[in-house]
């Protein structure tokens, strides 16, 4: 191995020295290398301190962005050396030199020593101990400039460090807002030629596990783990019962007085007041249910990963981080995911709640009209049509029911949360001290999902600080040495091979590289219906069904003046008319589809809002961005708190998700069968005022589809319905490591971090989307503080190509 013209410099002193020579030579591929050596002519004294000496490699005209640790470790970093004592030659195969200088003469003669033959002036190997890491390690930092542009000799994992490296610690720094230096671990099993063991540290120094701990309890400092967000709390299940007993009974006394009674009341015409409260006050009714359901499923969900990570069931839960979505996507289909996870009652309340979006169709054919010959010409009254009454009856128990095991299983089990995880400030708390980070690596630029993986949520301790107790995912017994062993053996094809010079299949450090600086990655993902071709098939669609719906409604004035119903129109005794039940029943289904249909858009604007805002290239406060909690507010508070924020796009699509649940109440109520005089025959006719206000209704629907424009700023590399799609995107950011994330106690102590000057800087942190230098050294795609005090802004993609 060519050293190059590296020399040795003595000093009189007790504490190892790090001495620079002025040199334009390149540090980057030296960065974390040292010189350690001892010649063997010379004996060495137990007082006497090391000398270190840093190799320099030639000039480069290619600027490496990993070339030294020390862009990262600017006037923002704080790492501390621990003091090395001299090293046994019994248990380390690198030895200091030590050599006493009597003079300056003699210290300028001593430092011009050169590198003689390994036999006259190098120290005989340790026996036992194996030099390869070290050898390895130094071709790998002088050819690492060549390597970064592709001219790689051998693969090099980004996990690579110094052994000597190895002494870093965290310096945990309080005035102000600093970035701590992790200790990384020196792994070789990545390397496909060279195979050699890790750098032999002492085992307490790296294999630091997290082993689950139990806080005190009624604790201020560890607060218990079972916070409910208010949906999901008790008071608010009980009301939602307490509503499902009224509908209830009221569904069962006008079906047994009308049996009993010869109907419920006189029917008095078309549009009257009794009209309405027959044919659109139940509606009603069921709608204020429904949503106050759907915010229920909401927090349901919300809170579902975060519950199975703080289960005690262990491995059947490895797909919570990447398997169970933060929100609800699909409101057209039952929602099972939590019977593949281990959680049947959740599972089963889902599948009753999806229910009971029939119930507004329903409600609106529940009450119709039907003769009744108490006297000789007869009476025409309103009556309950019993089958759907029995029907919703059913529905409505199924639904209490529900909410009683779910209320149970809340009460019983802990959730595993200190506040209601409404915002990504809330995921980003949970990753400052945990080991998971290895399992995400690439994954901010890979569009397929991530692969299960184990973690748990709750209160850790480190095996090295069995003291320190502190609340994150994290892995049981999993140190971050085997992290990174496992990850290496696991993607050992990144590599390229030393001999044949070929690249093997697999995410390289250059493909990633390549990859987060990407326009095509960087704006590859948005949910399919708010792409560019589905846009415009959605305003197409609008517009020649509303069209055709106008043209419907006043050519010929064929619903004012009715038309044939095609089915018998007569009610049974049972209160069953198959016309009035078809023409109420279906237009209020379509309706309940059309506004089933807006809550992915809605839902999916609400989540993205923060990355949008996090696109500005000039950045964002965390008070527009990290903070952000528009998935978890009812629907007109976020289209309030919304444009009150300047958000106007969320606020009016919000709205419109709310607005849009009028067309299935309208709808079921508009259509009744009547005898027509003039034609002498029974024709549907429709209440013309809310038939008019039914279209202008579908008019905003339709055209509020513009307003779902395709934005690149709303577009990512991937989804981020899960934990680990979020988690991927600052896994290995630095902002997790600031003081505003150093475990806060509460929801508002984490706020008052967030929106407040740290100490030392003059203005707000501001966060942006974008290229970032993480703890690795490596560049990745994700979240982080725009700017840092002593270092350079992070690069925010202006738009797609």
């Amino acid at each position: 191995m060519n050293l190059g013209d590296a020399h040795l410099r003595f000093v009189n002193t007790s504490r190892p020295q790090l001495l620079h020579s002025d040199s334009k030579r390149s540090v980057t591929a030296s960065d974390d290398y040292y010189s350690l050596s001892e010649p063997a002519s010379e004996p060495s004294s137990g007082d006497d301190p090391a000398t270190i000496v840093r190799y320099r490699t030639p000039p480069s005209q290619i600027h490496s962005p990993y070339s030294s640790r020390d862009l990262l470790r600017s006037g923002t970093t704080s790492p501390r050396r621990k003091e090395v004592p001299a090293i046994d030659t019994t248990s380390r195969s690198i030895k200091f030199v030590e050599k006493d200088s009597t003079n300056g003469d003699t210290a300028a003669t001593d430092n011009m020593k050169t590198w003689k033959s390994a036999k006259s002036d190098v120290s005989p190997p340790t026996p036992g101990v194996d030099d390869t890491p070290y050898i390895q390690f130094a071709i790998d930092q002088l050819t690492r400039d060549e390597e970064l542009m592709g001219r790689r000799r051998v693969g090099v994992s980004e996990g690579d460090v110094s052994p000597i490296d190895e002494e870093f610690e965290e310096v945990p720094v309080e005035p102000n807002y600093a970035r701590q230096t992790v200790p990384r671990a020196y792994h070789s099993e990545s390397r496909q030629i060279i195979e050699s063991p890790v750098s032999p540290l002492e085992p307490e120094q790296i294999d630091d596990k997290l082993v689950p701990a139990r806080p005190p309890e009624d604790s201020y400092r560890y607060p218990s783990l079972k916070y409910i967000p208010g949906p999901l709390r008790l008071p608010s299940l009980i009301g939602l019962m307490v509503c499902c007993i009224i509908l209830i009974a009221l569904l069962i006394v006008s079906s047994v007085w009308a049996a009993k009674h010869n109907g419920l009341w006189q029917y008095d015409g078309l549009g009257t007041n009794r009209y309405n409260l027959f044919e659109f006050v139940p509606q009603i009714l069921g709608a204020f249910v429904l949503l106050w359901l759907f915010a229920v499923q909401a927090a349901l969900q919300r809170i579902l990963p975060f519950t199975l990570l703080a289960s005690e069931r262990g491995p059947q839960h490895t797909g919570a981080l990447d398997d169970v979505p933060l929100f609800l996507t699909n409101y057209l289909t039952p929602n099972l995911s939590s019977f593949r996870h281990g959680e049947p009652i959740i599972g089963l309340c889902s599948l009753i709640f999806w229910f009971n979006v029939f119930t507004i169709p329903l409600l609106s054919c529940v009450f119709q009209t039907r003769l009744y010959l108490v006297t000789s010409d007869g009476v025409w009254m309103w009556t309950t049509v019993q089958p759907v009454a029995w029907i919703l009856i059913v529905l409505y128990w199924l639904l209490l029911v529900a909410l009683m095991l779910l209320a149970l299983r809340l009460a019983t089990r802990p959730t595993g949360l200190k506040w209601d995880p409404t915002s990504l400030a809330d995921i980003f708390v949970l990753l400052r001290r945990s080991n998971v980070a290895s399992h995400f690596h690439g994954s901010e630029v890979q569009a397929v999902p991530l692969r299960p993986r184990p973690a748990s949520l709750g209160y850790w301790r480190s095996s090295n600080r069995p003291s320190d107790i502190f609340y994150a995912i994290g892995e049981d017994h999993a140190s971050a040495l085997e992290r990174h062993r496992q990850e290496a053996q696991n993607q050992s094809s990144r590599a390229i091979d030393l001999e044949s010079q070929q690249p093997t299949k697999g995410l390289t450090i250059e493909s990633l590289q390549t990859d987060v600086h990407s326009p095509a990655v960087r704006y590859r993902w948005t949910p399919w219906f708010m792409r560019d071709t589905w846009w415009i098939l959605w305003l197409v669609t609008a517009f020649v069904l509303t069209t055709a719906l106008l043209v419907v409604s006043f050519v010929h004035q064929a619903v004012s003046y009715g038309f044939l119903p095609l089915l018998p129109a007569p009610t049974t005794t049972l209160g069953f008319s198959p016309a009035n039940f078809l023409y109420s029943f279906l237009p209020s289904l379509l309706g309940m589809l059309l506004f089933l249909a807006w809550q992915p858009i809605d839902t999916y604007h609400r989540a993205l809002e923060p990355f949008a805002r996090l696109a500005n290239p000039r950045g964002v406060t965390a008070e527009q961005s990290l903070l952000l909690s528009y998935p978890a507010y009812l629907p007109l508070e976020v289209s309030l708190r919304a444009a009150l924020a300047g958000h106007y796009r969320v606020a009016w699509i919000s709205f419109v998700g709310l607005l849009s649940l009028t067309l299935p109440v309208l709808a079921g109520g508009l259509f009744t069968a009547e005898f027509n005089v003039p034609a002498q025959g029974v024709r549907e006719v429709a209440s013309m005022p809310a038939y008019y206000a039914l279209l202008v209704f579908v008019l905003v629907y339709a055209l509020s589809f513009l307003a779902l424009w395709p934005e690149p700023k709303r577009y990512l590399p991937h989804d981020i319905r899960t934990v680990g799609d979020i988690i991927s995107f600052v896994y290995q950011s630095q902002m997790t490591s600031d003081v505003a994330f150093r475990e806060p106690r509460t929801k508002t102590d984490l706020v008052t971090r967030l929106v407040s000057v740290p100490r030392g800087e003059k203005e707000v942190p501001r966060y942006a989307f974008g290229v970032y230098v993480g703890r690795d050294g490596v560049e990745h795609l994700g979240i982080d503080r725009l700017k840092r005090p002593g270092s350079g802004e992070m690069v925010v993609p202006m738009g797609r190509a």
